[in-house]
């Protein structure tokens, strides 16, 4: 057995996927009609005429599920002949290389965001458009099992197309329930998937007063009904049922809450679909909002940096969490050897089938970044574009291989021996044209860019929509179905950010430190936009200080594209992050807010144990300030930090 048969051990899966991209490059290259017989005896030469008819309309819909339509067009003969319909394809230029980078750059953070439900879609809308550019690959830690992968993927593609979904589901008390669901929109929160739901009957009714929210996390199948499929009421709003942390419950009364002018984006967020809020002279703002729990709502307070101001049962709440928080000892060096002794979780390597759906659209979206001669794709940008682990990218090459066949014709294409490398041969030409975004593709992008900030009348919009949407799509209605974007996203400083990442230029900016002081400029060379501490950050080589440097982009102010750095920045380190141990002993407080990048080690019985990164700023203070106590840390700067957050908050209180 050769060295790829032995690492390749092809499922039934793979053959198909791996057929039907042959399939799709056969017409992709060529603009003439195709005949059954020459399809017959090139893809499928051991099927008789009926088994042939009946896998070639299996194989022309799941291609039409990617955007990719084969039409009868006419006949040869006695022989039917086919083609592709022109639709299918991006129209006119489509983005410019420049544009396509910066959008890549822009979204790519929310590719990987366990909150955002369409995260894959967007991935593939990223790949089909920028053609996987290899030059803007940022790595990425997926944190969606295989198995939540092939979840969401049937979720959201049946909420796209608003088509009845069967699903298995565990309630938050254990039991398993089986239930027949029309999927009517989807919310983040703390960092998990929700999605909100009723009951569908027979005829794509709804059924009365059923409406629910179910986490990604608990569904244990799912599975499109065919024949169903529904509307979504027009006066439904996904942000009705979006509940924050301290609302999960029985009504137990109004909170009033005074916020600052400079505050993050998840309390942003909570008020721009919660409650109702009142600016101040002093340009804060007095937010009014209904709470169920309150020391929960006590503890989200302290948490994030707002202060409760009524009723009085919860101003003495928060004041309870503070004082308890101060008498606590939060240290626990038992801690320390923790992040070295415990196992790194392998959550993402997992066994598990992909299935052939997604292994096409990872093939296509492969076939179309072939497009220049002899330019080599490695498997490392094909794992960092498609999210993807490393032996995944490198299974794909070798179906890119196995696609070829003896029909070298149609995938012209040469691999390294360890099949980590594709390129195309020379004086190949692939011929892949790019195909239009699918439905779900397109509500994923389209959301991705409102969270930017980046408005309907952008150019870039305007050419997407123009280019890459199917004929008479419309997202307006779907709009209803996603959370309400954060008004504190700044969209044009994102857009220069990603600008200067993709054409290799520095930034200059004035900058106000978030801990408060005067205003500076600063001279970087940007390395990446992200998402944390519920703001977007550049992290960035800063030239006058020599050192790397993490800024939030609401501080920043008067950006400028400068030349190219006189001197290279040093390679970013591989570590720029340092992990922090914490031992939960009470669980609550790990759904009461979204801890960034956390990762559980081990629970038992005493409560639960968990290590994340570290990056700086004081998200990770307050939310250990907040936790009354019941965290424990092998970071004693944290804990002492966490005690003094903790004494100020009373002292202004």
């Amino acid at each position: 057995m050769s060295r790829r048969d032995n690492h390749l051990r092809m499922t039934a899966d793979d053959l198909r996927a791996a057929r039907v991209l042959t399939l799709a490059v056969k017409f992709f290259g060529t603009r003439h009609p195709i005949s059954s017989s020459s399809i017959n005896i090139d893809l499928y030469p051991d099927l008789d005429d009926e088994s042939f008819n009946r896998q070639y309309l299996r194989d022309r819909e799941l291609l039409a599920t990617f955007g990719i339509h084969i039409r009868e067009a006419g006949s040869d003969g006695n022989d039917t002949c086919w083609q592709i319909d022109e639709n299918s394809y991006v129209q006119g230029e489509g983005l410019g290389a420049q544009d396509a980078r910066i959008l890549y750059v822009l979204c790519h953070d929310m590719a990987y965001d366990q909150s955002f439900a369409y995260r894959d879609e967007l991935r593939m809308a990223l790949a089909k458009i920028s053609q996987m550019y290899r030059g803007t690959t940022f790595p990425h830690t997926d944190e969606t099992t295989p198995s939540q992968h092939k979840l969401l993927s049937v979720l959201v593609s049946c909420m796209g197309s608003q088509q009845g979904v069967r699903v298995t589901y565990t309630k938050a008390d254990g039991d398993t329930i089986t239930r027949d669901l029309a999927l009517l929109g989807s919310f983040g929160l703390r960092g998990r998937t929700y999605f909100v739901a009723s009951k569908v009957l027979h005829d794509g009714s709804l059924a009365p007063d059923s409406v629910r929210t179910y986490r990604l996390d608990r569904f244990e199948k799912a599975r499109a009904i065919a024949g169903i499929t529904y509307q979504v009421p027009l006066d439904f709003s996904v942000s009705d049922y979006e509940r924050l942390p301290f609302q999960m419950g029985e009504f137990a009364g109004k909170a009033q809450f005074l916020v600052p002018v400079d505050i993050g984006r998840e309390v942003t967020r909570a008020m721009s679909t919660h409650g109702t809020s009142t600016m101040r002279d002093d340009g804060s703002l007095l937010w009014e909002v209904i709470y169920s729990d309150a020391h929960a709502a006590a503890s989200w307070a302290v948490g994030t940096g707002i202060t409760a101001v009524a009723p009085q049962q919860l101003v003495e709440e928060c004041e309870s969490v503070c004082q308890t928080t101060c008498n606590a000892c939060l240290y626990d060096g038992r801690l320390g050897g923790l992040a070295e002794a415990a196992p790194v979780s392998t959550r993402q390597n997992r066994a598990g089938r992909t299935g052939s759906v997604t292994v096409v659209r990872q093939l296509l979206a492969l076939a179309g970044s072939l497009t220049n001669e002899g330019e080599v794709i490695t498997a490392d940008d094909i794992a960092g574009t498609l999210g993807i682990s490393y032996d995944q990218a490198r299974h794909l090459i070798a179906l890119v291989s196995l696609g070829s066949g003896e029909s070298i014709d149609y995938l012209p294409v040469i691999m390294s021996d360890e099949d980590d490398e594709v390129a195309l041969m020379e004086g190949a030409g692939l011929s892949a044209r790019r195909v239009r975004l699918t439905r779900s593709e397109t509500i994923a992008l389209s959301a991705a860019l409102a969270e930017l900030g980046v408005a309907d009348d952008d150019p870039l919009v305007q050419t997407l929509n123009a280019s890459y949407v199917a004929p008479s799509f419309s997202t307006q209605d779907i709009m209803r179905s996603l959370e309400a974007p954060s008004s504190a996203t700044d969209g044009a400083t994102l857009r220069l950010c990603s600008q200067a990442i993709t054409d290799g230029k520095t930034l200059r900016f004035s900058y106000v430190p978030v801990a408060g002081g005067a205003m500076a400029w600063r001279h970087v060379v940007p390395r990446l936009v992200r998402r944390g501490d519920d703001s977007w950050y550049l992290d960035a080589y800063d030239l006058r200080r020599g050192a790397d440097r993490v800024f939030r982009i609401d501080h920043m102010g008067e950006v400028s594209l400068e030349d190219a750095a006189p001197a290279p920045a040093p390679p970013a380190p591989n570590q720029k992050k340092r992990l922090v141990n914490l031992h939960f002993s009470d669980s609550r407080y790990l759904d009461l807010f979204h801890w960034e990048g956390l990762e559980v080690v081990s629970r038992d019985d005493g409560g639960t144990t968990a290590r994340l990164p570290h990056y700086g700023g004081n998200w990770l203070t307050r939310h250990v300030a907040a936790c009354a106590g019941t965290v424990t840390t092998d970071d004693s700067t944290l804990a002492e930090q966490a005690k003094a957050y903790a004494s100020r908050v009373l002292a202004e209180s």
